[in-house]
């Protein structure tokens, strides 16, 4: 009972945030580009050490730390997903205590990263192309 009203609580929460969220799915392309800037900025300066290794590719355990490449091409990967998820304060992060618009920015580097031509990563961290038509 406890646990199903911490989920409903944290499901709200969810909700509250991305509605408080700024939208950046309608910025125009320079804005866009001066929101990926900041998030490339921040996650430089915060995420590096552990999201932006060479090479680094998913998760490949429950303790690993995926790179952020990785994180952008998982299956239905959303800018709103990666701000919900940041705004949730993962248990297994620092807190950096991002504002709105941070995570914003964040997502949009995050997502930058995407790769078109490829599938998303292989929990082995290596990219698997699409076959052809």
């Amino acid at each position: 009972m406890i646990r199903s009203q911490c989920w409903s609580l944290l499901a709200l929460f969810t909700m509250a945030m991305l509605a408080n969220a700024p939208a950046a799915t309608h910025a125009g392309p320079s804005e866009t580009s001066a929101e990926i800037e900041k998030g490339r900025q921040l996650a430089e300066r915060m995420c590096a050490i552990c999201h932006l290794n060479p090479g680094q590719g998913e998760k490949t355990a429950a303790s690993s730390i995926p790179g952020f490449a990785a994180v952008a091409n998982r299956p239905g990967q959303t800018i709103e997903g990666i701000v919900a998820w940041l705004a949730s304060v993962p248990p297994m992060m620092p807190n950096h205590h991002l504002s709105g618009d941070e995570r914003v920015s964040l997502a949009a580097y995050i997502l930058s990263l995407s790769v078109q031509d490829l599938e998303p990563v292989g929990r082995d961290g290596s990219a698997v192309e699409k076959p052809s038509r």
